[in-house]
Order: C-alpha cells, then structure tokens, then sequence
C-alpha cells in the first residue's frame, strides 16, 4: 500500500520463517530502506497466566515449561524456587547439582540451536545440521532420567523427580568432550566467514545504555558490555561454589551476540565438568509433595529469577486466602522486553538486515504471548 508516492507499507509475518515464531512486523519502507518498524504480538498468545490461577500449584510446573519452549527447566528452576523460599524448604545438595548440570544442558542447547537458526538464515544450513545433531544427544540425556525429550517437568519443590543414573552422567561427560567439533565448525562456517561477517557486523548495534534502559538482559545485554547474570547476582543451584564470571563483549551487534552464544557453551562446558566433579550419592528431594497438596502461606508475593539463554526470566507469585492455588502469577520473560528494541533498533536498516537482526536477538514468542 502506498503511503506517498515513494513509501510503502510492508507486513513481514507473522508467518515468516526468519520472525523465529509467530510476530508480525509491519515495516514503512522507502525503496529497501526501513523507516519505522511496528511490531505486534499475540498470534501465539496462550493465556497461561490466567489459566494457572485455577490450578494447583504443582500441576502448574508443565505450563512454566512451555513458555519459553527452549529453556524449559531453567524456568521451572524459577518457579519451584518461588515455593520453597515461601515454604522455607532445604533442597539437597546432589538435586541442587542436578538442577545446575540440566539447566547448562539446556543453556548449551539454546544456543546451539539459535547459533543454528540464525545462520540458516543468512544462508549456512550446515551448522542448522550440526546443532540439532549435537542437540538431539542432550534431548538423549533428558529423556535417559525423566522419560521426556523437551518439556521435562522435572524440577518440583524439594528437588528433582528422578535421580540421575551414573551411566547418564558418563553419557554427559562423553558428549561434553566431543562438542569441540561443533564449536569448531562455528567459528570456521560463520565466525571467520567473511560474508556471515559482512551481514552482521555493524548492524543491528544495540548501546549498554539502550540494553539498561530498556530491561534488556542476557546475551543481549552482555553482548553490549554489562556483565549482569543472574547466575551471579543471585546464586542459585550451586553457581556459588563454581568458579566463573559473565562473559561480556562491547560491540553490541549482531556478529557480538553470535559469538557471545559460542563462548557461553563453551563456558556452560566447564560449568558442568565442575559440577560432575562435586556430585555425590545423597537425597534428591527433601519435599513429599506428591502425596499431600502443596499449601502457601495467605497474602504472600514473591519474586524469583533464573538466567535463562535469553535473559532473566522471573515469577512474580501472589496468594491471598486460597491456599492451593495462586492468586496472581506474573511471568517476567525476557524475550517481551527484547522485542520492544524492534520499533527503533531495525529502522534505517535494509530489509536483507532483518533476518540478521531478529536471530540475533533469540527471542521466543510462547514467552512474550503469555
């Protein structure tokens, strides 16, 4: 349609390969030029918060998992922390490991497959390839303890459901050790391509001050130089006993937050291997909730937070008399604040820029239509 006689307005999705979910953005162009970006949201819009308010608090742990459908039990780590904060509940330190090795399993994960899906689509299937091949091993492992590949529903207050055998922990280690040949290929398909470096760098360049002020956290914000983690800042699992530092870089485009993703698996690497090193036989929950139902106190708000792959994703849970059920249950997702970068971070781009820029930024729509 258009709008003077040399600007055109162009919808791009919501069902587009490169909007990495259902979103649609409606662009004023001039020529291939981007004069102002619209984004909306609310094609894949779930009601997830108003649904668990007539749930029980432990049925509510399948629906936590499928917001942010590639980081499952980081988010359920969110939630069943919520509870025992409320509940005062003493997790034992073998599930508390546990709890840290999947939620870098899952890290490593999420990135292998936004590292994959970002170079698809500037035009390197290869690494798509690879990524879901390494991936599929880790979806192995999971489904090796908990019997489910993807939406695991394994974290419950107290600890985990089921203990990890030492044939799976040995099946870690091995696959640890062989990811060296994914990350080699990373750096040789895209990092040092001269035309995957060309799409993205310098563009879609995002300010520590913009990141801040915005509420932009996780790689998005790292890769702009604040080394904000909530691994760090909160130290939940066993994060506290493990020797890292967030990684940060200063570019703030899309090449830095690219490489940001590669140097995090690399480090959820060395995480794990810390962690298997401090395993040891012991309880894996400390709280039968499975035979009674799980009660909080009246008029209780708690906020919770775990560092998810794209962020600092939060709960935000309210009771009031009903002890059962919860009054109000805010998501915090990480992804929602990203996209409101889109209105002003793609204009003056082309539109070859916008799949850069958008799989660059990894978000995930069942977190933001919540």
């Amino acid at each position: 349609m258009s709008v003077q006689n040399s600007e055109y307005i162009l919808n791009y999705g919501p069902h587009h390969p490169s909007t990495h979910g259902i979103m649609r953005l409606i662009l004023t162009l001039q020529g291939e030029k981007i004069l102002a970006c619209a984004p909306e949201i609310g094609y894949l819009h779930r009601g997830v918060e108003k649904l668990v308010e007539n749930r029980s608090f432990l049925s509510i742990i399948p629906y936590v998992d499928r917001l942010d459908y590639l980081a499952p039990v980081i988010q359920e780590h969110a939630y069943v922390r919520a509870i025992e904060k409320l509940l005062n509940i003493k997790v034992p330190r073998r599930a508390l490991i546990i709890r840290t090795i999947f939620d870098e399993l899952t890290r490593i994960s999420s990135h292998i497959m936004a590292i994959g899906c970002l170079t698809y689509d500037l035009g390197c299937l290869s690494l798509f390839l690879y990524g879901f091949e390494e991936r599929e091993k880790i979806m192995d492992i999971f489904e090796a303890t908990t019997g489910a590949r993807m939406h695991l529903a394994y974290y419950v207050p107290g600890g985990v459901t089921d203990d990890v055998s030492n044939e799976t922990l040995n099946a870690i280690k091995l696959f640890l050790n062989k990811l060296r040949f994914y990350m080699d290929a990373v750096r040789k398909l895209a990092l040092d391509n001269r035309i995957f470096q060309q799409r993205t760098k310098g563009i879609g360049i995002i300010s520590k001050e913009t990141a801040i002020k915005n509420g932009i956290s996780g790689i998005n914000l790292r890769a702009s130089g604040e080394a904000y983690d909530v691994r760090k800042s909160t130290r939940y699992g066993v994060y506290s006993e493990l020797t890292f530092e967030p990684i940060t870089l200063l570019e703030g485009d899309c090449y830095a937050r690219n490489m940001l993703r590669l140097l995090e698996i690399e480090q959820s690497i060395k995480l794990i291997k810390q962690c298997l090193n401090l395993i040891e036989p012991g309880e894996i929950c400390s709280y039968d909730c499975f035979s009674r139902d799980i009660k909080l106190p009246k008029n209780s708000v708690i906020y919770s937070s775990t560092e998810t792959p794209r962020g600092e994703f939060g709960i935000h849970l309210f009771t009031e008399e009903e002890q059962t059920k919860p009054y109000r249950l805010r998501f915090r997702s990480p992804s929602f604040a990203t996209i409101q970068l889109l209105k002003t971070l793609i204009v003056g781009h082309s539109i070859p820029d916008i799949p850069a820029i958008l799989g660059s930024l990894d978000f995930i729509m069942g977190c933001c239509d919540r």
